[in-house]
């Protein structure tokens, strides 16, 4: 197994993507007050890493989500990549007041962090500054309003990515629960994905396709 390190950041820098409950767009305080989310990244039939978050209630209004992902791949024991990355996303009545991650990239650092100033996302990627309109979400899929987005927050660079969210409609997908009925929404642009979300909010599976070809699928534990 083979993959150059431009292909494998590609598809790793994809791996950020959540679960959540129905809700209206932009209203979180339907969200649930606390709850943890495990999600298996498969590859070509093999697990190479799991994908976590945790919804924390912190007041009536307030909400933190804490991301984590790891992945590492190996052929005959040799570890060819690793990847690690870690993310807060702080809400408050429904606007993000503040967003850090911490990415390791196969020994590549990378961190973001911003703070709301006015209307404004402000902070540092790395060593360089970033200012950003503040109304930009985190392309980590579990907001409501994610599928209503024309612009995403890159959590791994923290800048805007443009999009477009396609509606394919409610089809069939196979879970470890049987078949059910899931809403097919694609994201294209500067970022692309494929989500599948159940009939309660939940994604129940989210595909990522990588420059050569192969496959990543979240599937939830």
């Amino acid at each position: 197994m083979r993959l150059a390190h431009a292909t494998l950041a590609l598809f790793f820098l994809a791996l950020i993507f959540l679960g959540a409950q129905q809700a209206e767009a932009g209203d979180l305080a339907a969200l649930p007050p606390s709850e943890r989310l495990e999600y298996a990244i498969v590859r070509n039939g093999d697990q190479i890493g799991v994908q976590t978050l945790e919804f924390a209630r912190v007041a009536p209004d307030e909400l933190v989500v804490r991301i984590h992902a790891s992945v590492a791949l190996s052929f005959l024991g040799i570890p060819l990549y690793r990847y690690g990355h870690d993310a807060e996303e702080h809400w408050r009545a429904g606007s993000l007041v503040s967003f850090t991650s911490r990415t390791d990239s196969n020994g590549t650092p990378r961190q973001v962090n911003l703070q709301r100033i006015g209307d404004r996302l402000v902070g540092t990627y790395n060593s360089d500054n970033r200012n950003l309109p503040g109304d930009f979400i985190p392309a980590s899929l579990w907001n409501p309003a994610t599928i209503h987005q024309t612009v995403l927050l890159d959590p791994v660079k923290g800048v805007g990515r443009r999009v477009q969210i396609v509606d394919r409609g409610e089809e069939r997908i196979v879970t470890r629960a049987g078949t059910i009925a899931a809403h097919h929404y694609s994201i294209t642009g500067e970022l692309a994905r494929e989500v599948w979300y159940a009939a309660n909010g939940q994604i129940v599976e989210v595909q990522v396709v990588a420059d050569d070809g192969s496959k990543l699928t979240f599937v939830q534990r």
